[in-house]
Parts: C-alpha cells; sequence; structure tokens
C-alpha cells in the first residue's frame, strides 16, 4: 500500500505545474489580444556612451519581468563566427566597438534568464520575444541561420512552451484566416513565449517562404493583415501610424508599438506618443523607461494595469487586469 501511495504521489508530482500555483476563473473566456502589456526597447541595455539616444539602463531581464511590470522584451541579435570550422554563434548587444553594453551578452543566457523567471510563476501571461538581426545574416547561408537560432531558442525553451504560428493556424488556410475568431483563450497560453522578428527585408522573405507561409517555423514574423503569414505588426510610431495599428487590430493581429524613441519624449517630459500608444489597443506598448529614472520625471506604467491591463479597444466588458494577471500569482516582490 505505502508503495502505492509513494507511485502515485509521484505521478501526481510529474503532472502538477512547476512554480507558484495560481488560479483565473476567466480563461477560458479572456484571449491573448484582450491584453495591453508593457514592453522594453533594447531590454538587455547597459549604458555605455554619452550619445543622447543610447542614455538608458535596463534591469536584468527577470528583473524587469518580477517587479517591472514588463511583459515584452527585445533583443538585438549579432551572428558571430567563432574560430575556423568552429560555427557561429548569436550575441546581444547594439552597435558594435560603439555601444555594446549588455546584461547578457549571449542570446542563450538571455532567454535562460527568462526561462527561470517563467518556471517560477507559470501562471503568467504569455511573454512577447522580439528580436531584431543586426548584424551577420548570410542569404546564401539562411536555413543554417535560421535552424542555428532556432536551436538555441529550443536549448532555453521546451517546445511545448512556445506558442508557433503552426500551433496559431490549426487547419487554417494562413495565419489571417485563423485569427478572424482572435487570439486562442489565455487557458491554453498562460507560462508560455513567443518570438517574432522585426525585420521586413531578406531574412523575413527567407523564413517565410518566399513569402509565402511560416509552416515549420518557430517564429512569427513582422506584417500585415493583407500578408498569407501575418498575426503579428510592428508599427512603432502610434500617431502616424495609427491607421495601421487599427487595421492591424480589426484583423486581431498582435501589435506592438513604441510609447518614446531615442530619449526624445523623456528629455522633453511628452507623454503624447506614450498616450497615443496606450489607447491604439496595441498589445504591447514599449519603452525605454520602464521605471523612474534619476533626472528624469517620463515614464511608462499601464494605467490600471497589474501589471498588465484589458485591451482598451478590443477586450469584453467583463475583463478585469487581476483576471489577466494577478500579482497573488506571478512575481516575487509585487
Amino acid at each position: 500500500m505505502a508503495r502505492v501511495q509513494v507511485a502515485l504521489l509521484s505521478v501526481l508530482a510529474a503532472c502538477s505545474p512547476a512554480g507558484k500555483a495560481y488560479q483565473y476563473p476567466l480563461d477560458g473566456v479572456l484571449r491573448l489580444d484582450h491584453v495591453q502589456s508593457k514592453a522594453t526597447h533594447n531590454s538587455y541595455h547597459i549604458e555605455t556612451t554619452d550619445i543622447a539616444p543610447w542614455e538608458y539602463t535596463m534591469a536584468p531581464l527577470d528583473v524587469q519581468l518580477d517587479t517591472e511590470g514588463v511583459r515584452s522584451v527585445e533583443l538585438d541579435l549579432s551572428y558571430i563566427g567563432d574560430d575556423v570550422g568552429a560555427g557561429h554563434h548569436f550575441e546581444v548587444f547594439h552597435v558594435a566597438a560603439v555601444d555594446e553594453g549588455t546584461t547578457c551578452r549571449q542570446l542563450v543566457d538571455c532567454l535562460r534568464t527568462i526561462r527561470g523567471w517563467s518556471v517560477r510563476y507559470p501562471g503568467h501571461l504569455p511573454l512577447y520575444i522580439q528580436l531584431e538581426l543586426k548584424d551577420g545574416f548570410d542569404d546564401a547561408a539562411a536555413e543554417q541561420f535560421f535552424s542555428d537560432l532556432e536551436g538555441v531558442i529550443l536549448s532555453a525553451f521546451p517546445r511545448t512552451s512556445i506558442i508557433t504560428p503552426d500551433e496559431i493556424r490549426g487547419g487554417a488556410a494562413t495565419l489571417p484566416a485563423a485569427l478572424a475568431g482572435g487570439w486562442p483563450t489565455l487557458g491554453g497560453l498562460r507560462g508560455r513565449v513567443f518570438f517574432a522578428f522585426d525585420n521586413r527585408t531578406t531574412p523575413r522573405q527567407r523564413y517565410t517562404h518566399e513569402l509565402t507561409s511560416l509552416t515549420g517555423r518557430l517564429c512569427f514574423v513582422d506584417s500585415d493583415p493583407a500578408d498569407p503569414f501575418g498575426a503579428v505588426s510592428i508599427y512603432n510610431d502610434p500617431v502616424p501610424q495609427s491607421d495601421d495599428i487599427a487595421a492591424a487590430e480589426a484583423a486581431h493581429f498582435w501589435v506592438r508599438t513604441r510609447a518614446d524613441s531615442d530619449g526624445v519624449q523623456a528629455r522633453a517630459n511628452d507623454y503624447t506618443d506614450q498616450m497615443a500608444a496606450l489607447s491604439s489597443g496595441a498589445q504591447v506598448v514599449s519603452t525605454d523607461f520602464p521605471v523612474l529614472t534619476a533626472g528624469l520625471p517620463y515614464w511608462l506604467d499601464i494605467p490600471g494595469g497589474t501589471p498588465s491591463r484589458c485591451n482598451p479597444v478590443t477586450a469584453p466588458t467583463n475583463c478585469t487586469s487581476l483576471a489577466l494577471e494577478d500579482p497573488r500569482y506571478v512575481g516575487g516582490q509585487r
């Protein structure tokens, strides 16, 4: 009998979610596109220069997630060749030899930091990780580049924890067709991550099988509602691109925009773009200033968020911020 009890406890332990327990009664109703969250731009960045647009420093990625309410990060990637015959690896920094300060130089370390926090709090909203391809892409070796990148991602995250284009598309002919009714509900997405390339040039063309689909790929790409591979749109200027954002929202796309850029708004204490970004309905609003910084009165917080809030454009009336994410279940210091 004792052996049976021990075996049963082992099975239950194996089936139980890792990390802190959670309960969200509206998880079968609220969808991923009903959310609005805070994002950071160049989320790894450490200030190392007196060039004004680059004068900001980010906390380590897990600190941003844990205490600053961030639910989306951006990582700049450089594909660096090793010694002859030793292959390549991905590094995370801004500009070579000029602005290289980073909290996690190796991509795999950045991702493992995020994964470690995610495992502790599996009740978190899905984390959106935006990848900007900076240097090292060779069109003649595109598939090797993509294979290496996806290999690094899968070394940090099990495939089951990644929301993929194929999962969202399901049996539909295209991703936009699958999104006609919106993204899946939060019940099947909590504790997971998804990735997208911030790129509309040759890498995107190759990754989408010549602009046809993302079949078999791990990441989404920047896109428009008319694209057969479309699901994620990056419109960084919330005022001049307000019509683009509205069209993407109407198609149930996941939209990222920015509240500020190059420190201009922060130095002027100008909230115009931030207010436009928040009211636009973009699911993630990115900033260089996720918390108050010495010498600057400007920063971004999500109004009424815990830390995210119900999307002001897309969310149903029964949505509440606590139904999206509750500090009792997620985060160690709120």
